[in-house]
């Protein structure tokens, strides 16, 4: 998609820095709502951590071991969001782990689980077509699994608990998707411009100096800018008088991407022990998943965190992580055979972590906004630091809520 004219004689309600996932679903329900809206994005729209994502579009069944149904319900709402601007390049699949004997992991609780899972996701198909409709979750015997899945018969598990997500079969276009509904609406965009500075009158927001790819500047008028650019955000909100920089951890994300479909028509999540803590989970919360997620040409497999001190701002990865990585793919699947032949590429983007210590992560549960003050008043800067893809659209609500209550 190319960017659109934004005209530096309109004074805009909205300027929105950023054109990832978060970025395009805020200046969609902006413009939704009667904002007039612009957004700027430096590089290509979804060019950064959006476009990594491990392409799935969740209803929040892990937010069970939280006991946090409210979370689970944006989760929920978000995915219809998305199956609804754009069907197309969406599809489902059924999604499956093993199973123990006994414990936190047994058919008895999985079963459990998946029934609470089915009631609270009651109303997920009101409004879709037969073809997005997704399934309810169930827990299959060995014999059942075996049948599927004949990878698993030299293993002990006694089952595996079922159940269906949506997965992107093109993450950048489903954010195009979402960029066009916004243009639609009324909303101008523009890629490959650059937010330099805030420009301000007595510490209230006028708008924002940008430069294009030309190196010419550009002056956008506005008195709310929504810095949706992650990591990047401290740099563009300190050049606003009393701006107050909050320390924020951050983590490398990273998918392997192999050229094997390990798991034919499955996405298959196996137990994998790391440094990643889950401090919010009411049990369970040193354990997490290594999902094996089908995609054109082969698999993704992820993800794995790494802290932001240990690798370089270009998200590059090293030959040493890139084996650290291939290990732990291969000690949950030994059965796999996966060597650095099957590399076929890697995807990485900075998360936010509640802290970051040498031996321990604890990912961001949820997406932060943060409305700037200047001079004790709102300065008309709202910085969004966003976790889940796939609750883009639960925070644009939420920010639509601070814009309102801003206007009061």
């Amino acid at each position: 998609m190319t960017g659109y004219e934004i005209s530096e004689d309109i004074q805009y309600d909205i300027i929105i820095v950023g054109g990832g996932v978060y970025g395009a679903v805020i200046a969609r329900e902006c413009a939704c709502n009667g904002y007039s809206t612009a957004l700027i994005e430096k590089e290509e729209f979804c060019g950064s951590t959006s476009a990594h994502s491990l392409n799935v579009l969740h209803g929040g069944l892990r937010y069970l071991q939280h006991f946090n149904i409210k979370r689970m319900r944006r989760s929920i709402n978000s995915r219809r969001y998305f199956q609804q601007v754009s069907p197309n390049n969406i599809e489902y699949l059924p999604f499956l782990t093993p199973l123990d004997s006994w414990g936190i992991n047994s058919p008895f609780i999985m079963r459990s689980a998946l029934l609470l899972n089915d009631l609270i996701s009651i109303d997920r198909n009101n409004g879709m077509s037969k073809q997005q409709y997704i399934k309810g979750g169930s827990v299959l015997s060995r014999k059942s699994l075996l049948r599927k899945l004949p990878e698993f018969s030299h293993t002990p598990v006694s089952g595996a608990a079922l159940w269906y997500e949506a997965v992107m079969n093109n993450v950048k276009q489903v954010v195009n998707d979402v960029l066009h509904s916004a243009v639609k609406n009324g909303a101008v965009i523009a890629n490959n411009t650059e937010a330099i500075e805030l420009l301000h009158d007595a510490g209230k927001l006028t708008g924002i100096n940008c430069r294009d790819s030309h190196g010419n500047n550009i002056k956008i008028k506005g008195g709310t800018v929504i810095d949706t650019s992650g990591r990047t955000s401290e740099k563009l909100g300190s050049s606003l008088p009393g701006y107050e920089t909050i320390r924020q951890h951050w983590a490398r994300a990273v998918n392997m991407l192999i050229d094997k479909r390990i798991f034919k028509g499955y996405s298959v999540g196996l137990k994998y022990s790391d440094n990643v803590m889950d401090k919010e989970a009411k049990f369970n919360s040193g354990n997490r998943h290594l999902f094996f997620v089908p995609v054109k040409h082969g698999s993704a497999i992820g993800t794995f965190y790494e802290p932001e001190k240990a690798v370089n701002s270009e998200l590059e990865i090293s030959l040493p992580d890139q084996q650290k990585y291939l290990d732990a793919v291969n000690s949950v699947l030994p059965e796999g055979s996966i060597s650095s032949n099957n590399i076929r590429g890697w995807q990485s983007g900075w998360l936010p972590v509640d802290n970051a210590s040498d031996d321990q992560l604890n990912i961001a549960k949820a997406s932060r906004i943060r409305t700037i003050d200047s001079n004790g008043e709102f300065s008309g800067l709202i910085e969004v630091r966003s976790v889940k893809f796939t609750t883009a659209p639960a925070v644009a609500w939420d920010v639509i809520e601070v814009l309102k209550r801003a206007s009061r």
